[in-house]
């Protein structure tokens, strides 16, 4: 009797490897599709095939760079504020022109633009000075001044700036202000202002905050790509924010020595490379079922690649993971049998001891 069901647990437990630990993947539980826009099944599952490849670079390709940003200089042209500070110099009348001592910052002397935008000048009076070009600034001085001076020679210079400032936070080494001065500002250049990015900076989606709305910029494609849209003008009041990498991973399980979430490294990282960090475990994988499960637009997807075919390890090397990727390495059958024999034979060792003393009896 004893024997009889040690041999029925035996069968049954070969009929439904499915019932081993472990995690693994069965087949039929994704339809296979030539594309994923087909929606018959809950998972598209996509081979990772030359073609599969030659279509993500088509995709990437396709995707239009930049956000047709004006990113001439050209016509930049800083405008006067309040705390600025002015250095004013009339030639030949140094009577006009504040001195600066030997030991004295010039922006400590110089006409410092009052909070309702004006400044005092000799002979001319409180003029309005917010809003101007310093070239205008000049203009009027020379036109109130040319009452007492004979054909009066200015220069005008913003010593201190001191009435915008755009604002830096997140993964920067000195988070901050950084005053927008005379010479144009760009996105990069508050970046590199504030210390430059930290280890864990995600600059594919450095947030610009105007007035009241987010955009998000990929300095990545600037510095890779030399795509000068991502480099936008700053202006007063903006606000830079840079992200921290926790969403650039992707997570690998399943049969391999490491199981992780490995970040990305500026934003690329491929299916081998994921392979040869984890180390795919050669007793217990399933080369056949090698999975990177990815959320698509309408439904997920899983490509499929099959480690047995000529060539896999060069299609690995293409496929380019995205963020949040799953790649999962499934177990083989001979895996889950051994699994389901280490389980099983604790028991049947059990039943053999009772059918020897019932024998014995």
């Amino acid at each position: 009797m004893v024997t009889r069901l040690i041999i029925l647990c035996c069968s049954a437990l070969l009929a439904g490897c499915s019932l081993s630990p472990g995690l693994f993947i069965q087949e039929g539980q994704f339809e296979q599709v030539e594309a994923p826009e087909v929606e018959a099944s809950p998972v598209s599952l996509i081979p990772i095939t030359y073609e599969t490849i030659k279509q993500q670079y088509q995709q990437r390709a396709a995707l239009v760079p930049g956000r047709g940003v004006d990113i001439s200089f050209d016509n930049y042209q800083y405008l006067v504020g309040p705390q600025d500070v002015l250095n004013i110099i009339v030639w030949e009348h140094p009577e006009l022109t504040i001195p600066a001592g030997g030991q004295r910052p010039v922006e400590h002397d110089g006409n410092r633009v009052r909070a309702d935008g004006t400044i005092f000048y000799p002979y001319v009076g409180v003029l309005s000075v917010v809003g101007k070009t310093t070239a205008t600034i000049r203009e009027e001085l020379t036109k109130r001044l040319s009452r007492y001076i004979k054909k009066p020679q200015l220069d005008v210079r913003v010593v201190a700036f001191n009435s915008q400032k755009v604002h830096v936070a997140g993964a920067v080494m000195k988070p901050g202000s950084v005053p927008v001065t005379d010479i144009p500002l760009t996105l990069g250049d508050v970046v590199n202002a504030a210390g430059g990015i930290n280890e864990n900076a995600d600059i594919q989606e450095v947030i610009l905050t105007r007035d009241g709305r987010n955009i998000s910029y990929n300095l990545l494609d600037l510095y890779y790509k030399g795509d000068l849209s991502q480099n936008i003008l700053l202006q007063d009041k903006d606000i830079v924010y840079v992200p921290v990498n926790t969403m650039r991973k992707v997570f690998v399980m399943g049969e391999v020595s490491k199981p992780a979430a490995m970040p990305m490294q500026d934003g690329k990282l491929s299916l081998a490379d994921v392979m040869a960090t984890a180390g795919i475990d050669q007793k217990s994988a399933d080369p056949e079922q090698i999975f990177v499960l990815r959320q698509g637009v309408d439904k997920p997807m899983a490509y499929q690649l099959d480690a047995r075919q000529p060539g896999a390890l060069i299609l690995a090397t293409a496929f380019e993971l995205q963020p949040l990727d799953v790649v999962f390495v499934s177990t083989s059958g001979l895996s889950r049998w051994n699994r389901v024999m280490t389980q099983l034979m604790p028991t049947v060792q059990t039943l053999w001891t009772i059918d020897r003393i019932s024998a014995g009896e």
